[in-house]
């Protein structure tokens, strides 16, 4: 495994991208006509070529990476393996172009009278072919750039945990009481999201706190709470509390002013013993 510089590669996809929307675009306004001029197809086929080369290279130093530890990668990865397929077919659609291509020449026969009503049949047969072959490579191509773009984004989330983590403890320091109330209670476990009604969701908690949607989603969001998302939502996803969390609870109770202690109370008054009479 090789240590690389991920930030350097979200950088490559994002170019990648941009050449792969640039490529698309110059075949999109490519306007053709059958014959010679048609080879002008040949430097964007070879342009697709190094950019699926480029595109190869590029995963097998990501899969070769600490990057493969990141949670999420293999979907990274597999997606940007597809992006080498598609980008394989818009060069092979390009080639198809080219070899459906007739050029103009002359036959062992040699010459004909008939020759110019020949190479326009050739001709109209092949355009719509040729044509097809380059709206293939165009989606393509499309598909490459938003592959790139969607993986570049994705990584650039991944490989900045902290900043974001920081911010999620920073921004717990102004819990409400009424969330410090319903994280201590999903804090005790058993606790669901579940559906009710119409589809609707709620959180299920065993002692029967009361915890909203909205107040889940406000403790989601700061990282103190996990929801188990790989269980379908009518099977019931389970909630627990992140070490986050749990260090936020710790905190608040540790903060928590003692309980006030009540004074003993002053000895009733004793009389004064007087003499009987």
């Amino acid at each position: 495994m090789h240590d690389i510089d991920l930030s350097s590669q979200i950088g490559r996809l994002r170019h990648l991208a941009a050449n792969f929307e640039a490529l698309q675009s110059q075949v999109r306004d490519l306007a053709l006509a059958p014959g010679t001029t048609a080879l002008r197809i040949s430097p964007v086929f070879h342009t697709a070529q190094g950019l699926a080369a480029r595109l190869t290279t590029q995963v097998s130093e990501l899969a070769d990476s600490p990057y493969t530890t990141v949670v999420g990668s293999m979907e990274s990865l597999d997606a940007l393996c597809s992006a080498i397929g598609s980008a394989s077919l818009a060069s092979c659609d390009l080639a198809h172009a080219l070899a459906r291509n007739p050029l103009d020449g002359t036959g062992f026969g040699g010459p004909t009278e008939h020759e110019a009503q020949f190479r326009e049949a050739r001709h109209a047969k092949a355009a719509p072919v040729m044509n097809e072959h380059l709206q293939d490579a165009v989606q393509q191509l499309d598909l490459c750039a938003t592959i790139c773009h969607y993986v570049a984004t994705g990584m650039s989330k991944d490989i900045a945990p902290a900043p974001a983590t920081t911010a999620r403890r920073n921004a717990s320091r102004d819990l409400s009481d009424t969330q410090y109330q319903a994280l201590s209670a999903l804090a005790k476990g058993g606790a669901r999201m579940e559906t009710k009604g119409r589809g609707s969701a709620r959180v299920a908690v065993p002692d029967g706190s009361r915890v909203t949607i909205a107040t889940f989603q406000s403790l989601d969001k700061r990282g103190l709470v996990h929801l188990d998302t790989s269980v379908p939502l009518f099977r019931g996803r389970d909630i627990t509390v992140t070490a986050d969390g749990h260090r936020i609870l710790a905190h608040h109770r540790s903060a928590a002013p003692a309980a006030a202690v009540p004074a003993p109370a002053a000895p009733a008054a004793i009389p004064a013993r007087g003499a009987r009479r």
